[in-house]
């Protein structure tokens, strides 16, 4: 189920990834917003996710504690003890195995010292999403956000000009991907993302829907939808 979850995740990622980054720009890096997996990239992934399950299941039969932070649970596709180089948390499970399968490193961990564990892996992701979120805002002001700026507005002209060769008074109604963050969607074949209004609840992440354009102002690159149909 786990595995699943990620799946969807992954699928939802590269599909919204497709919508706003041109195809000759993709890479598999994931850099500037790109994200593309190829088959090595699958295998690897399934190959982590068969040691993550085996190490849940090996753990939870020895009735040991299990080092977990916050919001990277089963529940939520999260992956167990994978990357010990990069994540703290992945280094101390890894340890909890050793000793609790191995007998080797020491005592096996209290459910305390797996708590504490558990408190210092939340607080250290918390202060990289700060971080991160105020990279994100500083770079509105740089020029890589001006580059954006404008290919916004070239989008939101190209948006323009196709509604001008309709009626007025018919609906304008384009189709969208939800990326699955807070009613985000991206408009397709323009790469825009935008809020969605008038959604009761949440957008299920990759959901393909209508939406009708309620504003639009390519040159201020403003743009408000509304849900028209899921």
């Amino acid at each position: 189920e786990a595995a699943q979850k990620r799946e969807s995740r992954m699928r939802v990622k590269e599909l919204v990834a497709k919508e706003i980054i041109d195809a000759g720009n993709m890479r598999d890096d994931g850099a500037n917003g790109s994200f593309v997996r190829t088959r090595g990239h699958m295998i690897v992934d399934t190959s982590l996710d068969i040691h993550g399950s085996a190490l849940s299941f090996l753990l939870s039969r020895a009735k040991a504690p299990i080092p977990r932070a916050s919001g990277s649970g089963r529940d939520r596709g999260g992956r167990l003890g994978t990357a010990p180089l990069r994540r703290y948390i992945d280094g101390i499970i890894q340890r909890q195995a050793l000793s609790v399968l191995c007998k080797y490193g020491g005592a096996p961990m209290t459910r305390k010292e797996c708590s504490d564990a558990n408190k210092i892996a939340t607080d250290a992701i918390n202060k990289i999403t700060n971080l991160r979120s105020s990279k994100k805002a500083s770079e509105d002001f740089s020029n890589k956000g001006n580059n954006n700026i404008t290919k916004r507005k070239k989008a939101l002209r190209s948006l323009e000009s196709h509604f001008a060769s309709f009626d007025r008074e018919k609906r304008r109604i384009v189709s969208a991907l939800s990326t699955g963050v807070k009613n985000q969607v991206v408009i397709s074949g323009l790469g825009i993302l935008v809020q969605c209004k008038g959604v009761k609840g949440t957008l299920k992440s990759g959901d393909r829907i209508l939406v009708m354009v309620t504003k639009l102002n390519a040159e201020k690159g403003l743009i408000e939808v509304e849900l028209a149909q899921r």
